[in-house]
């Protein structure tokens, strides 16, 4: 016991410099910090006039974000198969919500909802609306490609499958009157 005690007792001298209390971690930490304010203030950050980032990401709201739009989800499948699925408007993470965690619309202590009006963090399982109007939800573990035009690939190791919706005249009727409305909504 007296040796472990002594050995705790060597490892807490070793890393305290000079007897200030600072440790080697942070003395590295600090001169490293040091370092890059002579760089920032050296080499200072264009002033930037246009945002491709704001651009992409308002293209990617309205674009996606349209009932109208038909766009392509390649699902890669625990097997190595791929899966294609034909969908309306975007998809959507599974973990939003409509309403704040306390039940509420305000804002108050949670964070403010998004810019699709939903409150949560993105995780990676997602939901869409096929061209049928019904609803198809994957998991988090699947790597996807979401596109807004249909994509050829090619070297494929495993077959890509394509979902096919099959609707009876007045389903197909029903879902035209649902996307009819939706449209006149977002007018």
């Amino acid at each position: 016991m007296r040796n472990l005690l002594f050995g705790i007792a060597v490892l807490a001298t070793a890393s305290t410099l000079g007897g200030c209390g600072q440790t080697v971690a942070d003395k590295q930490n600090e001169e490293k910090m040091n370092r890059a304010q002579v760089l920032m203030e050296n080499q200072p950050p264009t002033q930037i006039e246009y945002s491709m980032d704001r651009y992409l990401l308002n293209q990617r709201n309205s674009r996606f974000n349209d009932p109208n739009k038909m766009s392509y989800l390649y699902v890669v499948l625990m097997d190595g198969t791929w899966l294609k699925v034909t969908i309306i408007g975007k998809l959507t993470s599974t973990s939003k919500r409509l309403t704040s965690p306390e039940g509420q619309n305000t804002v108050g202590s949670y964070p403010a909802p998004d810019e699709m009006a939903t409150y949560g963090s993105s995780d990676p399982s997602r939901v869409g609306m096929t061209t049928m109007g019904s609803l198809l939800e994957f998991g988090g573990y699947s790597s996807f490609i979401y596109s807004e035009v249909p994509l050829s690939f090619q070297g494929l190791k495993q077959p890509m499958v394509e979902v096919a919706v099959v609707a009876t005249p007045a389903q197909r009727l029903e879902l035209l009157e649902k996307l009819d409305a939706l449209k006149k909504d977002r007018k």
